[in-house]
């Protein structure tokens, strides 16, 4: 019940691996390696995977963890829908984006799956640059064209197109040490909804 990928394909953009442009090292840029979403059961394409398992399960339970949500999670992310899908999806990548700007995780910890394995993976990353006092200069991304669908295993694939915005990477001072190009990209994300609300357990960008 997740989305396969090849070797790099769950590259988090901004966030994980390769070279910005400019400066030598260990420092993020955008991705180019193309992947295909499986709307299978299959296992993940890569030993590099995500380590999500499937293991959420859509529940009728009245036990709710929709207190532990961001304040300003708009209400249509808040339904088990088509529409709140999208919604949800869409505010992830946002907040995503926010915490590369800011160096703070709180948010998108509070969105993802304990299952979701690149979504840990991008917020450690951003832990690490943040320990160091980098941050990205702005918010990058610009998003549109969010589309929701229901897959046959369980959740939904929300797949949008991201724009991200030529920008620096500063350091705790402000100074810019590395410029990370303009890119566009798609973005699916496989969502579940588990105790009264979604979920990220998985996905990549193609």
């Amino acid at each position: 019940m997740q989305l396969q990928r090849s070797t790099i394909a769950w590259a988090t953009a901004l966030v994980i691996g390769g070279t910005l442009a400019g400066c030598g090292g260990n420092e993020p840029t955008e991705p180019t390696t193309a992947a295909s979403a499986n709307r299978d059961s299959g296992s993940p394409a890569s030993s590099e995977s995500s380590s999500a398992t499937g293991s959420a399960t859509s529940s009728g339970d009245s036990s709710s963890d929709t207190a532990d949500l961001p304040t300003d999670l708009p209400a249509e992310a808040r339904k088990e829908s088509k529409e709140g899908a999208a919604a949800f999806g869409k505010y992830y990548y946002e907040a995503f984006g926010d915490a590369s700007h800011t160096g703070r995780t709180t948010v998108i910890e509070q969105l993802d799956s304990k299952d979701c394995g690149v979504c840990g993976r991008g917020v450690r990353n951003i832990q690490s640059d943040a320990e160091k006092g980098w941050t990205r200069s702005v918010n990058p991304y610009t998003i549109r064209n969010v589309e929701a669908t229901k897959r046959p295993d369980l959740g939904y694939e929300v797949t949008m197109r991201v724009n991200v915005v030529a920008h620096e990477r500063i350091d705790a001072e402000g100074k810019a040490n590395g410029k990370v190009r303009a890119a566009d990209y798609t973005l699916t994300e496989h969502l579940v909804w588990e105790n009264g609300r979604w979920h990220v357990l998985d996905w990549l960008v193609t």
